[in-house]
């Protein structure tokens, strides 16, 4: 309590109290599950058996779930007290067949609480710091990704574009460091496919 009662009056007082104050930023590293169930676009299949009339079909959409323990790099820019922006990548590290998931791209958290991120300020040579110890948030994000599947016959890729929604939060235990979890869920929208990712993660934070 007193942690929120003190930032918030740090920011009525207003930064011409202070000579140099910033806020930080954040770079986290976690390990957590990706699923992504893959849905074959019909328009993009074609017809390579000459023995099968084209006009009585032949060939079906298949689908097929990617499920993949993946590593997660997310760093927050540009943070504010109650927001930020961030750039993130994720990459399989144990698959199934070989199948798995890769993802990049950029967004913005919103958080629910006082202070988002450690905040450090000076005045006459004295440095002062807040660090929330708990703080919580929500997201959104897009991006392009690339994923390997299994279907019954053989092995496929696609490119997708990702569009989703995250929540998460991050208990502090050190001036520096934190433990966070996150989940999210977005549409991906590829070239011959199509389907929804579903992603937990578990890890560390490091204030920059």
């Amino acid at each position: 309590m007193y942690k929120k009662v003190f930032a918030i009056g740090l920011f009525l007082v207003g930064s011409s109290s202070f000579a140099k104050g910033g806020f930080s930023d954040v770079l986290s590293y976690s390990l957590g599950m990706v699923n992504h169930s893959v849905t074959e676009n019909a328009s993009e299949l074609v017809q390579t058996d000459d023995t099968v009339d084209a006009e009585e079909g032949g060939v079906e959409a298949s689908s097929s779930a990617v499920s993949a323990i993946s590593f997660q790099l997310n760093w927050e820019f540009k943070s504010e007290a109650k927001k930020s922006y961030f750039m993130t990548a994720a990459v399989p590290m144990m698959t199934t067949g070989g199948a798995g998931v890769f993802t990049g791209g950029v967004g913005m958290n919103w958080y629910l609480n006082d202070l988002g991120t450690k905040y450090t300020y000076l005045q006459n040579g004295t440095e002062m710091t807040i660090i929330p110890s708990f703080k919580y948030y929500w997201g959104a994000s897009t991006g392009l990704g690339y994923v390997v599947y299994n279907t019954e016959s053989a092995k496929k890729s696609d490119v997708f574009f990702d569009l989703g929604v995250h929540g998460g939060g991050v208990y502090s235990i050190s001036d520096s460091k934190g433990i966070k979890a996150e989940i999210g869920v977005s549409r991906a929208t590829g070239v011959a496919t199509s389907g929804i990712k579903f992603n937990i993660f578990f890890g560390m934070t490091q204030y920059l």
